[in-house]
């Protein structure tokens, strides 16, 4: 392909990512509906499948004819970095990265900020599967390129980062936190699985004191978790069909498994669609905050990373980002 003011390759990107570059790619707009007038990619070179030969392709392939900027951005300078592209009224802002880079941006954008594009190039990309935008890259980005719907989700909130799946203590936190990167590397989204494996026979369920939109709760589990999407990593394993991202609410959802045995077999009814409650696999809505208090001192995950340790509040701020997804179907496959 000719770039008619700027090649790709020849700008290095390879080398110097850390200011933004301006993109202005040939014209070629087939299948291209009405786009956002200016679009950022946000690049995460940490990702696992992150390759900047690939999201170059990607750039020139479907943002032809497009003013776009590309910017390699880390958590700590997020915030400064995006602000002049807000303040620009960038329409679309793109995290080619995973489930951490959408968080990065998540976590600075204002209530009133553009949409969200995902460039699915993590490990388990579980938010890019709960809504159903496509894990293949090239479909990913001509969805983006193309006419999309924009989903507004709910966002939890802890110690001020945004976390859009679940913030969780117990088995499934403490896999996480013993999840390294070289075994991410290795075993990709199935990682976390294999650390489980290992502490298959180390469950002991425990006794948490916590606060549900203010009200005291005592709760026995080896998994407790405020979640805020029912997917569990993989789109086909998940809580029950009712927690849902964009329902102004949040779950506490609990499993007491007393061995390992009992964790998989709740793990294949879940596979098979056949949800239930009891007092062992439960779970309640929150509408404010989930204060999960005691025991002190247990790892605490959000969204697949390991982010600190009890106790921790995860407070509730509904509709507040906006994600760009495909369309909605029926049944005949009509949109």
């Amino acid at each position: 392909m000719c770039l008619c003011r700027y090649n790709l390759t020849r700008l290095g990107l390879a080398h110097n990512l850390a200011s933004y570059l301006a993109l202005t790619i040939a014209k070629n707009t087939d299948n291209v509906s009405t786009p956002p007038a200016k679009i950022l990619v946000v690049y995460n070179p940490q990702a696992s499948a992150a390759r900047l030969e690939v999201l170059q392709r990607l750039l020139e392939k479907h943002f032809a004819g497009r003013s776009l900027q590309l910017i390699e951005c880390s958590r700590t300078d997020m915030a400064a970095r995006l602000r002049p592209f807000l303040d620009d009224g960038v329409g679309l802002i793109i995290a080619a990265g995973g489930d951490g880079t959408i968080l990065d941006i998540a976590s600075v954008l204002p209530l009133d900020g553009p949409p969200i594009g995902i460039l699915p190039m993590g490990t388990g990309d579980v938010l890019a599967r709960e809504l159903d935008i496509p894990l293949n890259l090239d479909k990913a980005a001509a969805l983006l390129a193309g006419d999309h719907a924009v989903r507004t989700l709910d966002v939890l909130r802890v110690a001020g980062r945004a976390y859009l799946i679940s913030v969780s203590v117990g088995l499934g936190a403490r896999s996480m936190r013993e999840t390294s990167a070289a075994r991410k590397k290795i075993f990709g989204k199935s990682s976390y699985m294999v650390t489980l494996l290992l502490n298959f026979f180390a469950m002991q369920p425990m006794e948490y004191q916590v606060e549900v939109d203010g009200q005291a709760q005592r709760v026995r589990a080896s998994d407790l978790m405020a979640a805020n999407s029912g997917v569990l990593g993989y789109r086909t394993l998940r809580w029950w069909p009712e927690v849902q991202p964009d329902d102004g609410r949040m779950d506490l959802c609990y499993l007491e498994a007393n061995t390992g045995f009992y964790y998989l077999w709740v793990i294949f009814n879940f596979l098979m669609r056949r949800h239930y409650r009891n007092q062992h696999l439960n779970h309640m809505p929150a509408r404010k905050s989930i204060l999960i208090q005691e025991p002190r001192g247990l790892a605490v995950q959000g969204d697949g990373d390991w982010i600190g340790e009890t106790p921790v509040e995860i407070r509730l701020e509904p509709g507040a980002v906006k994600v760009a997804v495909p369309h909605k179907r029926n049944k005949g496959g009509q949109e």
